[in-house]
């Protein structure tokens, strides 16, 4: 077999990898457009019932209350939008482990680093793309459905989808030196995350988002009582490399090292 990369070669098997992985991918669409519902139908009610309280005690205008409320569900939502990223990818080699469709995979007539990538492109940038629309989705049945549970005589909430694509803008454009340093500091855990979850989608297969979830609330614990500026950015990304090579390492020499034997 050729072990040049091949464009072409890499296009078939990334074709083949979403037909084979379709309903997969429409089960985490479905979990992440059911988080969005949840959460901005969570943040607006919160909002609508404490309409009256600002409006009479912090003087707040309803402009600046509907304004508020859009920032903070674009902001939750983009928050949640992250964590599925990073349980996303921990499905992206989830069938490895499995007899039958461990070897179809490891048949497919392309490079490891072709169907490695293929994989990562499924998981990762279609997967973002998938969550974006699931988001809008969301946010457009939410529109329909909250007036059942607000008067819409009392308060009415826009579209947040402008506030969550501000939200996007504001984790890739930095505007000074501190947000810069800000940015370091969430971009640091999201890649860590990330390729853990790449990580553990080789190593352990389907428990892998189970892990991944343990672990994500353990560091979430430990870094909210540190330094966000300090060392640790430095080292988590040094980390992000070495399980990012670790995970291509581990699916190269696949099954040689594999723990589980599941059966289909």
């Amino acid at each position: 077999m050729n072990i040049q990369f091949s464009f072409c070669r890499f296009w078939h098997v990334l074709v083949w990898t979403l037909v084979y992985h379709w309903r997969q991918l429409l089960t985490l669409f479905s979990a992440a457009f059911v988080t969005f519902v949840a959460v901005e139908i969570i943040e607006f009610i919160q909002a609508s019932n404490d309409y009256a309280k600002w409006f009479l005690f912090d003087h707040k205008s309803q402009e600046t209350i509907v304004s508020d409320a859009l920032h903070t569900a674009g902001n939750s939502c983009m928050s949640f939008l992250a964590v599925l990223m990073c349980v996303g990818a921990a499905f992206a080699f989830y069938n490895l482990h499995r007899k039958n469709e461990g070897r179809r995979l490891l048949m497919l007539p392309a490079t490891n680093l072709e169907k490695f990538l293929a994989r990562w492109v499924v998981y990762v940038p279609v997967l973002l793309v998938l969550y974006v629309v699931a988001f809008m989705v969301s946010d457009l049945l939410r529109m329909a459905i909250l007036p059942v549970f607000v008067s819409s005589e009392k308060i009415s909430f826009p579209t947040a989808i402008p506030e969550f694509f501000g939200g996007m803008k504001y984790l890739v454009v930095w505007t000074s030196t501190l947000h810069f340093y800000k940015l370091l500091a969430l971009w640091r855990k999201f890649w860590f995350f990330h390729a853990l979850s790449l990580f553990s989608s080789v190593w352990i297969g389907r428990w892998a988002w189970l892990f991944v979830t343990m672990v994500f609330f353990a560091v979430t614990a430990l870094l909210l009582r540190g330094n966000y500026l300090g060392w640790d950015v430095a080292v988590l990304y040094l980390l992000a490399v070495v399980l990012a090579v670790a995970a291509y390492w581990l699916f190269c020499r696949f099954p040689k090292y594999k723990l589980f034997h599941n059966k289909d």
